[in-house]
């Protein structure tokens, strides 16, 4: 690989853990969470403090994104205002409901997710930002696939199955209609040990008007809760969303 590539892949990598601990981090917790070298960590956050994207901490020696690392991209989420919309969307769900709440993203036939509030819960569900799945394989892809019309999810699917890494299982187009008919007519997705046995979503797209397109938003939480809880926690889901 390329080491301007290997390098602006690093760097996007180090945002990504930044955003998945939402904490300082010394160059040497970078180093063990990432498994990179310390002297290429030690470079490239130099480099990036120098050019106004993360601060340095000289007593405690940490590093965190900078105020202007917040800032960057903010216009292309959506109108202004969109991200502390969606940012306190996710705060109200977390604080009601004590779950973990997940905001993603459709891109093609994947589904990446964006940002992450943990539950407080020892057993909770957990995954880092960043994080990219086929949309058929997530509560969220599948809601946001709810809201697009038949004939494009078919040729998702079609391109899924052609493009899929050897081994992997192909998709069927009726199981996939039939889990959308599903999430159209109760107006949620959830969805079942889909990547992590045990482990499940209760997902809604969030409104293009409001948030901008292909995004979704969810609450995780081992299946036995989610169960327990579900009426409510669509309720909250619902009464969230259409507050934002």
């Amino acid at each position: 690989m390329d080491s301007a590539v290997k390098s602006a892949g690093r760097v996007l990598d180090i945002l990504e853990l930044f955003e998945a601990e939402q904490r300082p981090l010394r160059v040497s917790e970078i180093v063990a969470a990432l498994n990179l070298p310390q002297s290429s960590v030690s470079m490239l956050v130099k480099t990036m403090r120098q050019m106004g994207y993360i601060d340095f901490d000289p007593v405690a020696r940490t590093y965190r994104p900078s105020v202007r690392l917040a800032f960057l991209g903010h216009w292309a989420v959506g109108p202004r205002g969109t991200t502390e919309r969606i940012n306190a969307t996710m705060r109200a769900l977390s604080e009601a409901t004590g779950e973990s709440v997940l905001l993603g993203r459709q891109v093609g036939i994947n589904m990446q997710y964006l940002s992450v509030i943990e539950s407080r819960q020892l057993l909770r569900f957990s995954l880092h930002p960043g994080l990219v799945r086929t949309s058929f394989h997530t509560g969220i892809g599948i809601a946001i696939l709810s809201r697009r019309p038949d004939d494009e999810v078919r040729r998702l699917v079609t391109r899924y199955n052609a493009e899929r890494a050897e081994g992997a299982p192909s998709i069927s187009e009726a199981w996939v209609a039939g889990e959308l008919q599903r999430a159209r007519a109760d107006g949620f997705y959830q969805s079942h040990g889909m990547m992590t046995p045990g482990a499940g979503v209760i997902a809604v797209p969030l409104p293009e008007a409001v948030f901008g397109p292909n995004l979704g938003i969810g609450i995780g939480a081992p299946l036995q809760r989610l169960e327990a809880r579900r009426d409510a926690l669509v309720a909250r889901l619902q009464e969230a969303v259409l507050a934002g």
